[in-house]
């Protein structure tokens, strides 16, 4: 089969490698679609987590060909697939926190395990409901892979405990951003306004139900937030309820601190990759709520819900598709914030979408 292997920095080859197959309890998928995700883009810049030869690539759907002792599971059966393989035997997986697996996430795909940048892919522990979901028919290709990713955004949601007519800050528009904004409006919060560089992710987060948008590179985001929320604590900063973190940005995150209100919440869910400088006064301060979000715990089926019912939409994310053949282009056009939301590849060859 075909794969696309990391090489160096920002190098990928196409390689033929050895077909997977399943083990008991295992199952092989054919890959019909796989997710670029800012990790994969970490990876591929600068060898984040990646040796020469590995194959990256964890937001994906695909066909089962092969699930041998796997309940629930047959081939032909389309599924979209946990990429983080929880070990099952730890004390937080055995308490339901699947995301907080304290293994040695070996068999995490993508990273621990060859990932789905090829024609198959191998789950190592496929567990219906729990590893492996099986996508409905209203939920197309494009929708399976983005069930990761949308899994992340609501996870954070989740943690934020955002209360009806709550005013809330999304700092950062790419696919989690803008999945946190589209999930924020569906659950009733108050104002949401993202904060973005890029003209298009902006307008993509107007569409998604963000009621203002702002670019941070020409705006004071703070003097904004406090023109509709009021001074903050001793009239400085602003009363913002809820601040999404989703750019792993050392000045989004100073941004954050100065825009929240005293025992407001702030989620951090971008990857900031090094140390970041805070005045850890403000949190102390005002007496903030610093929630970490990390991954997915069970929000998969409700995404997959969520894209069958049409309350999510693929089409409102996914802005381009290329062929396996096109992985090198892929990648470009996904590191350019100002052209791209998410771009999907396809094994199967298919005509891009730019």
């Amino acid at each position: 089969m075909r794969a696309a292997a990391w090489i160096a920095p920002e190098q990928l080859a196409l390689v033929e490698r050895d077909d997977p197959v399943a083990g008991a309890g295992q199952a092989v998928v054919a890959v019909s679609a796989c997710g670029v995700c800012g990790s994969d883009l970490h990876s591929f810049r600068h060898g984040l987590a990646v040796k020469p030869g590995n194959v990256l690539g964890h937001e994906f759907c695909g066909r089962v060909l092969a699930a041998p002792g796997v309940d629930g599971l047959a081939a032909g059966d389309r599924v979209a697939v946990r990429p983080l393989m929880p070990c099952g035997e730890c004390d937080r997986c055995r308490a339901g926190e699947l995301q907080l697996c304290e293994g040695a996430h070996q068999s995490d795909i993508g990273y621990g395990s060859a990932g789905a940048f090829a024609d198959r892919v191998l789950v190592p522990r496929a567990v219906v409901g729990e590893t492996v979901f099986v996508l409905p028919p209203a939920v197309d290709d494009s929708g399976g892979a983005l069930a990761e990713p949308l899994a992340v955004a609501l996870h954070a949601v989740r943690l934020a405990r955002v209360q009806p007519g709550d005013v809330v800050l999304v700092l950062g528009g790419g696919m989690i951003g803008l999945a946190v904004t589209a999930l924020l409006r569906l659950g009733g919060a108050g104002t949401v306004v993202v904060a973005e560089p890029s003209q298009l992710r902006r307008q993509r987060a107007l569409a998604l139900g963000a009621d203002q948008t702002v670019d941070p590179t020409e705006a004071d985001v703070t003097k904004l937030m406090r023109s509709l929320t009021g001074p903050g604590a001793y009239g400085l900063g602003a009363r913002v309820d809820v601040v999404f973190e989703c750019a792993g940005s050392a000045a989004a995150l100073a941004t954050a601190l100065k825009s929240i209100r005293t025992g407001g919440t702030l989620v951090l869910s971008g990857i900031f990759g090094a140390e970041v400088g805070v005045r850890l006064d403000r949190v102390v301060e005002k007496e903030l709520r610093v929630q970490g979000a990390v991954a997915y715990r069970d929000e998969f089926a409700d995404v997959i819900g969520y894209l069958a019912d049409g309350r999510l939409r693929a089409s409102d994310f996914v802005s381009h598709t290329f062929a396996l053949e096109q992985i090198a282009d892929a990648f470009a056009v996904q590191m350019d914030a100002g052209r791209a939301v998410k771009v999907q590849v396809r094994p199967v060859q298919v005509r891009p979408r730019i």
